[in-house]
């Protein structure tokens, strides 16, 4: 595992070259979404034998599917011959034909047929797809390049039953709604602002503090491996949070669930994905989003389009980490945060991190 070029203290603010250094941004690569768990997609989005949906973990494209008998597989998405990337959108196919040559592979990745080459000539059982860790957790798919990963059950336990008591598993997700942008801030930038709720007075004022006051939000319990903060909401039931680094938060309200995944373009840019899972299907496409948010927060008042304020903020402190500066103690409404450093510590430096920190709520 590559080590970073600058060591940091999980405690506080990480240094501006996390945000900029190429060779942390190789080491994040090598050491985070080459292999950890990445969150890819929801599970309606391959949901019948045949469904094929092609999907990037860090650099390397993975095609994701349904086979036959009902089971997810996660395949190298790159034709074993010449490397043409397989599929491009999402389909439904009982087999995996490559556009270049038709070099074809059933759905466990065997190769199946090279056209105009004899028996002899190219060895089938050398020339499989690679195949990848997949695992659903409460109907979000998680994918890993290498298998030495612990279950994503193991890793999520500490947040499992507070998203059962939310009612996740009768809430439906919807793939078709998921909307993406590209930011151009590094992705740390983009998840850290999504985890914390200590930016919203400032970010928010006229958004989400009115309805989620910062004062009023508290920690719940987690590590580095997954957390759950809360908070109160004006008029509706408290909020729950949770973190799943690398790269996905969400947030459940009245039934709802909302949330945001990240997954970097190089070292400086990010693509922000948006989800939900709901009682019953959003109506229409344009701002479904906020008028969700705004049903689910028992309010009249048409909530805003809060999203440009974070993807603003996050762009202003990337034209920030061209200086440098010494970072500054985390204080306790940045607990989330400070856990996030130690997966970042735990990933790329080997550290293993403090266990699971669960606070009473007085």
């Amino acid at each position: 595992m590559t080590a970073p070029a600058v060591t940091f203290d999980p405690e506080h603010a990480l240094p501006n070259a996390f945000y900029r250094d190429p060779v942390v941004h190789a080491a994040e690569m090598d050491g985070i979404w080459h292999a950890d768990w990445v969150f890819v997609t929801t599970e309606d989005a391959v949901a019948a034998p045949g469904d094929q949906l092609p999907v990037i973990v860090g650099d390397q494209p993975v095609l994701l599917l349904r086979n036959q008998e009902g089971e997810l597989r996660a395949l190298s998405n790159l034709c074993a011959h010449r490397g043409t990337m397989l599929v491009e959108r999402p389909a439904r196919a009982k087999r995996i034909q490559c556009p270049y040559h038709a070099w074809t592979y059933n759905d466990s990745g065997q190769l199946l047929a090279a056209p105009f080459t004899s028996k002899d000539e190219v060895d089938k059982a050398e020339h499989c797809l690679p195949e990848y860790r997949v695992e659903s957790w409460h109907g979000l798919i998680f994918v890993s390049l290498r298998p030495e990963v612990e279950r994503v059950a193991e890793r999520f336990a500490a947040v499992d039953p507070h998203v059962i008591d939310r009612g996740i598993d009768e809430l439906h997700h919807y793939s078709d709604y998921q909307e993406t942008q590209q930011w151009d801030c590094n992705w740390k930038l983009a998840i850290v602002n999504a985890m914390e709720s200590y930016h919203l007075f400032q970010v928010h004022p006229k958004t989400l503090e009115p309805y989620t006051p910062t004062r009023d939000a508290y920690y719940i319990t987690g590590s580095a491996r997954a957390t759950a903060t809360g908070g109160r909401v004006e008029g509706a039931d408290d909020y729950l949070l949770i973190s799943l680094p690398p790269s996905f938060v969400g947030v459940f309200n009245s039934g709802a669930f909302y949330w945001q995944a990240v997954h970097p373009i190089g070292g400086t840019r990010c693509a922000v994905r948006t989800g939900g899972a709901y009682s019953s299907a959003p109506r229409g496409s344009s701002g479904w989003l906020y008028r969700w948010i705004s049903r689910t927060m028992g309010s009249s008042y048409s909530l805003p389009n809060f999203l440009p304020e974070d993807k603003a903020i996050c762009e202003r402190g990337q034209r920030g980490v061209s200086g440098d500066f010494s970072p500054g103690r985390l204080v306790p409404a940045e607990k989330v945060v400070a856990d996030f450093g130690h997966y970042l510590n735990w990933r790329l430096n080997g550290i293993e991190p403090p266990g699971v920190h669960t606070e009473a709520r007085t």
